[in-house]
């Protein structure tokens, strides 16, 4: 710390507001600024004109509340370590400071005039909010978490570069989305599927945990959950059906029961067939995946893993006069955890008395005629966008939507093997690949 005070020796002679506010927080210090001195630090050093500020920014206190804020969350001050220790020059480590105040304050009409019309309206307009880290990753990775409140398209796009001393986040272009099979449709991040018919309604939601964050240094972790289970919440009735629990054998055995009657009838298109088989299908891996008593209850919410082990992207940002280095200057990591919340609202088939096994829904639907009868309702709902699809032809406007409005997911790492795989491969196998399967640390 004395290495640190020498290094930052106030000058002899009247010892600008910015140099002080700078030096306190570089030597973790308490100092005393009057909230004339903080407005004289904006109007000489930053260049701000309080006459062109949105009207009662300045007359509310948001103004010294804004800079306060700025100041706290400068990057730079994750390079402490090296200022104190002499490695970057008093000069040069002060400067990136004020040109990282002057660039947020010149923004500050619009992102201001954005917020407060937020405030009013309940959305979020800012596409990033930085905060000091605060989330389950290990914060010596996470030195700014990101929330993202963007468009959908955006979210696969986001990079970092650098402006000489100065990091800007810039998107990049990206695949279109492409088709996508109905198994990985229904394993694609924010995609919820609801099925129902007199027998049954149950819920999958695709809740993939997203952690963003700006970092120092390449994450790298092979720490995995022992359960894949991560919360059970019991709901009350709400009349459909009191809490009662199935056999994985007993739901099985009604689902092709089911099927064999939507495929006896011509009422239903062979497409249409293969999605609800699919839908079915992944209800029943689910059930028989998350392996409680080999049953599920109704009325219960069940949130577990598709794996173990999450992925990651490692987006470097390498600056120009450090291409040889060993660790990126700064780098955008994000952190995926393929996750599925699934409830079984209600399941009312019980077995007839028959030499052939049947139920009374599945009679009706080989009698009938009427496609209300024959068909399930099936909605989809997009959870990023809040939007939601359905009818017949639900799962074309879901495909649709996931085309125009989303951007196809750029290839994730696994944590364990650092073995690179396409989002659309793992959609396809539930989120499964080969180090996960030959490991103990996986299911």
């Amino acid at each position: 710390m004395d290495k640190g005070k020498e290094l930052l020796g106030l000058p002899t002679e009247n010892p600008s507001v910015a140099w002080k506010i700078f030096k306190a927080f570089v030597l973790d210090d308490q100092i005393s600024v009057t909230e004339d001195e903080l407005v004289s630090y904006v109007i000489d050093d930053l260049k701000l004109n309080l006459n062109e500020l949105p009207e009662g920014m300045y007359e509310c206190g948001h103004l010294t509340v804004i800079l306060l804020a700025y100041m706290n969350i400068w990057p730079g001050w994750n390079d402490i370590g090296d200022f104190l220790a002499g490695k970057l020059k008093k000069e040069l480590y002060f400067e990136r400071f004020q040109k990282f105040m002057l660039h947020k304050m010149s923004t500050l009409q619009g992102v201001y005039t954005s917020a407060m019309r937020g405030l009013d309206d309940q959305v979020a307009k800012s596409p990033l909010e930085f905060n000091r880290s605060n989330n389950k990753s290990d914060p010596e990775f996470c030195s700014h978490a990101i929330s993202i409140q963007c468009p959908a398209a955006m979210l696969s796009t986001i990079v970092f570069s650098n402006v000489g001393d100065d990091v800007i986040m810039k998107q990049h272009l990206a695949k279109a989305l492409q088709d996508l099979s109905t198994t990985q449709l229904l394993n694609w991040p924010h995609v919820e599927v609801t099925f129902q018919t007199e027998d049954i309604c149950f819920v999958r939601r695709q809740a993939t945990e997203f952690v963003r964050y700006l970092n120092f240094r390449v994450h790298e972790s092979n720490e995995s959950s022992q359960s894949i289970i991560e919360h059970v919440e019991t709901r009350c009735s709400d009349g459909h059906q009191e809490n009662c629990c199935y056999s994985y054998t007993f739901l099985e055995k009604y689902m092709e029961v089911y099927m064999e009657a939507l495929t006896s009838t011509a009422k239903v298109s062979p497409s249409k067939l293969e999605e609800i088989q699919t839908i079915l299908s992944q209800f029943l891996e689910d059930v028989r995946y998350i392996d409680v008593n080999n049953s599920i209850a109704t009325n219960t919410v069940v949130l577990f893993r598709l794996s173990r082990l999450p992925f990651i992207r490692n987006k470097r940002l390498m600056w120009n006069n450090e291409a040889e280095a060993d660790e990126p200057r700064v780098g955008y990591c994000e952190v995926m955890t393929p996750k599925i919340e699934l409830e079984l609202l209600y399941f009312r088939a019980e077995q007839k008395d028959t030499p052939v096994i049947s139920f009374e829904h599945t009679d009706k639907i080989k009698a009938s005629q009427s496609t209300s009868v024959i068909l399930p309702e099936i909605s989809y709902k997009c959870t990023y966008c809040r939007l939601e699809y359905s009818g017949q032809d639900s799962k074309k406007k879901m495909l649709d939507h996931l085309k125009n409005d989303h951007k196809m997911e750029q290839h994730v790492r696994c944590i364990l093997c650092k073995k690179q795989f396409s989002v659309l491969n793992l959609a396809a196998c539930r989120w499964r690949h080969r180090c996960c399967q030959s490991t103990s640390t996986a299911k």
